[in-house]
């Protein structure tokens, strides 16, 4: 009987480990199909869909359905008005998402995008608009995971002012007390540097990289979760580089 009661518990969890739940992103209309998903994945990914999946707390786990009104799918993000969207904006919009799901393996992967992007441009080709959205998105809260994208914020401005010149990259048009803190910082560590944040100073020289500790430079700093992200780094000889 003992025996018969221990298999009962083991397919119901089965069962609601396999259980598939309904995703609703943005306005649901008649014709709008959601997207489905092992309730055990959503699980894996996050601690927020955890919560919101407890059968016995919240109506979502109840129904198995999560609806997210406010954002949008993600490929709608690939372009602006038609235009397609500057990777470093899609980045910047990518790594709040999974801010706000507290998604931390995905945005640590978009931190590592970010950073090589950025570094690799030093104040180069990428609109103030980036920048101007990633300082506005990080405004608000004291989070010290949010504390990693306005730090690099901070950095790029000093980067871009250091090429353009002050004139043409007035710290007027970013909002929030706590931006000119950061940017004074970096302002510093920029001094202090010499060369700007580039990937020298991100990812390291060859000779810093070990077999167990990869490579050398401050990324490591920029990441919110408690693993790193599986990455696969070599060495580029021609451009003296670290590449992923």
């Amino acid at each position: 009987m003992v025996d018969s009661e221990q298999q009962i518990r083991d397919l119901a969890d089965s069962l609601q480990a396999d259980r598939l739940i309904d995703v609703y992103v943005g306005e649901i209309t008649p014709d709008t199909k959601p997207f489905r998903v092992q309730q055990v994945l959503l699980e894996q990914l996050s601690d927020y869909f955890s919560s919101a999946l407890r059968a016995d707390a919240f109506v979502e786990g109840e129904r198995g359905r999560l609806h997210f009104p406010e954002d949008d799918a993600v490929p709608r993000w690939t372009e602006i008005d038609g235009a397609k969207m500057d990777t470093e904006m899609l980045l910047v919009n990518c790594w709040v998402l999974g801010d706000k799901y507290r998604i931390h393996t995905f945005q640590d992967e978009v931190m590592l995008g970010m950073l090589m992007s950025f570094s690799k441009k030093q104040g180069g080709t990428y609109s103030c608009d980036v920048l101007k959205r990633g300082v506005e998105l990080t405004s608000s809260g004291s989070k010290l995971r949010r504390l990693k994208l306005r730090r690099l914020m901070a950095e790029e401005v000093v980067n871009t002012r250091s090429v353009y010149g002050q004139a043409d990259f007035d710290l007027d048009q970013f909002d929030g007390v706590r931006f000119l803190s950061d940017f004074a910082k970096a302002k510093e560590d920029h001094c202090d540097y010499g060369m700007g944040f580039n990937t020298e100073i991100r990812f390291g020289l060859q000779s810093e990289a070990t077999l167990e500790a990869g490579t050398g430079g401050t990324w490591r700093e920029y990441m919110v979760g408690n693993k790193l992200p599986r990455r696969v780094w070599k060495w580029d000889k021609i451009e003296g580089e670290w590449k992923f």
